[in-house]
């Protein structure tokens, strides 16, 4: 159990964010069927997904997991392993608590209160105290004080916990002690109190869901760990870009840059047209090109991109059409713009000059499936990223040949003009990628699947070596994970600025 504590001005001497605020003990055993409620049908694994795995790998893995790994693919993807509705490995010596509880801790310290509670729903595990009481406090820190405080009133928690949750759901401000979770928050918000900057910057995903749910605090505030939550996959995009449309609605003062991120936004959101919706996607690309939160805003703008089809009349923002629908996943998307970006370009160097920088990203998201890229093509984008950038043209160049190689397309080694190697970044320890491999040559999905996650850790994926980038990719892969392969592989290739 994860518990994370800082200093709290005044009343609150100690801060434990809400996956840390509940002890699990797991005491019913809900390994003995499966758990879970997304199936193949409805985007989940399939059953078996823990086939070949044992159950204490099973629950070391799941505890190990990062609470906010940094590429929001691999996020996606441990969140499926943990809701869908698997078969549970047969039974062994490993100690408590059960998989089922762990997995009821892991997506609580991730804030993921509402699925936390579907998955708790469907397996009747409000019966379990100690599992009630960390729903009820998962679903209080994303601000569904309602459906918490129905499942609080209907049933036993561990005390002294359920007494503060009852305490705070009949409104209670006073007397909820010095622990800064669920109940606390709820009487925080109900009071109106202050919050300490110390808590204002937390990067725990608990938290940071809560303080975006919290109607009091200023929008600007909510706005800023809005943007970092949403850059680290912890809150929704649609969230944010809610946010900004209040604040523009509201005449809310921000900050300037964030002010003008927020009217990117809202003038995708506000275009009624095809030209205002291409005048308003061409500034929103234009004015973050470069910048950290480039996916974030377009992430936040993808439902302009949305409502365009890619006909000629609106070529001249296939590559931007193109680099949000990378972003996105969206390969049948992506394959039209290309097409009526070449079009276009055909009789434009400068165009296609311009295209040159999404082509490599095209290949590895597997427009068209390609198996073999001419080695002059290759040298072409080098080429290229040697213009933009000679510094880091070395490293990109070897990040681009270990994605291409990753994602089955066969270039021979020395064949190009790129590097084979390139020193720097943080390459995964040779344990994680023993594990790894083993897992993939097992096929063993699940556990291939966390294992990537735990590999990664909280990383940055520009400090991610590019050989270990390919190596998580290629184990992906062989386990039946394409698209969060590919997506992943995406996100790292954005990071390094390819």
């Amino acid at each position: 159990m994860n518990a994370f504590r800082a200093s709290l001005a005044g009343a609150l001497a100690v801060l434990a964010i809400a996956a840390g605020a509940v002890p699990a003990s797991g005491q019913a055993q809900f390994d003995d069927f499966p758990t879970g409620y997304l199936t193949p049908a409805t985007g989940g694994m399939p059953a078996d997904a823990w086939k070949g795995t044992a159950l204490g790998t099973a629950k070391r893995l799941v505890s190990a997991l990062p609470a906010a790994p940094r590429s929001r693919a691999l996020r996606d993807l441990q969140f499926k392993v943990m809701v869908s509705e698997l078969v549970t490995p047969s039974p062994d010596n490993s100690p408590p608590p059960t998989l089922f509880a762990r997995k009821v801790d892991k997506l609580a310290a991730m804030g993921e209160g509402e699925n936390l509670n579907e998955m708790v729903r469907a397996a009747g595990g409000y019966d379990d105290p100690t599992i009630a009481a960390t729903t009820v406090n998962a679903l209080m820190m994303a601000g569904e004080k309602t459906g918490a405080c129905a499942i609080a009133h209907a049933h036993p928690m561990i005390e002294p916990f359920g007494k503060r949750a009852l305490a705070a759901c009949d409104g209670e401000t006073q007397g909820l002690g010095n622990v800064l979770d669920g109940p606390a928050m709820v009487s925080l918000d109900l009071a109106h109190t202050r919050l300490p900057p110390s808590v204002l910057a937390s990067t725990q995903p608990p938290m940071m869901r809560a303080l975006v749910a919290n109607r009091t605090l200023p929008l600007a505030q909510r706005i800023e760990v809005a943007e970092r939550g949403e850059g680290g996959a912890i809150i929704e995009a649609t969230r944010l870009s809610d946010l900004y449309k209040e604040a523009i609605r509201d005449g809310v003062a921000l900050p300037a840059p964030v002010g003008r991120r927020a009217q990117l936004v809202v003038a995708v959101s506000n275009a009624t047209n095809a030209a205002e919706i291409m005048q308003s996607i061409t500034a929103v690309y234009t004015e973050t090109r470069g910048s950290p939160l480039f996916p974030t805003i377009a992430r936040a703008t993808a439902q302009g991109l949305l409502r365009l089809d890619p006909r000629p009349e609106f070529s001249n923002i296939a590559q931007e059409a193109i680099r949000g629908f990378l972003l996105l996943g969206d390969k049948r998307r992506t394959e039209a713009w290309i097409k009526l970006a070449i079009d276009a370009a055909k009789n434009n160097p400068s165009t296609l000059n311009a295209l040159e920088h999404l082509l490599p990203l095209a290949a590895i998201a597997g427009i068209e499936n390609p198996t073999t890229l001419p080695a002059g093509a290759i040298d072409r984008w080098y080429a290229v990223m040697q213009q933009d950038d000679p510094a880091r043209a070395a490293m990109r160049g070897n990040l681009m040949l270990e994605l291409f190689r990753a994602t089955g397309i066969d270039v021979p080694t020395g064949s190009t003009k790129v590097p084979e190697e390139a020193s720097g970044g943080r390459p995964v320890a040779n344990q994680s990628l023993q594990a790894l491999q083993s897992g993939a040559n097992g096929r063993r999905r699940a556990e291939t699947a966390l294992l990537a996650s735990v590999a990664l850790g909280e990383s940055s994926l520009g400090d991610l070596a590019p050989s270990s980038a390919g190596y998580i990719v290629r184990c992906l892969r062989a386990v039946g994970e394409d698209e969060a392969a590919r997506l992943f592989a995406i996100e790292v290739a954005i990071a390094y600025g390819l």
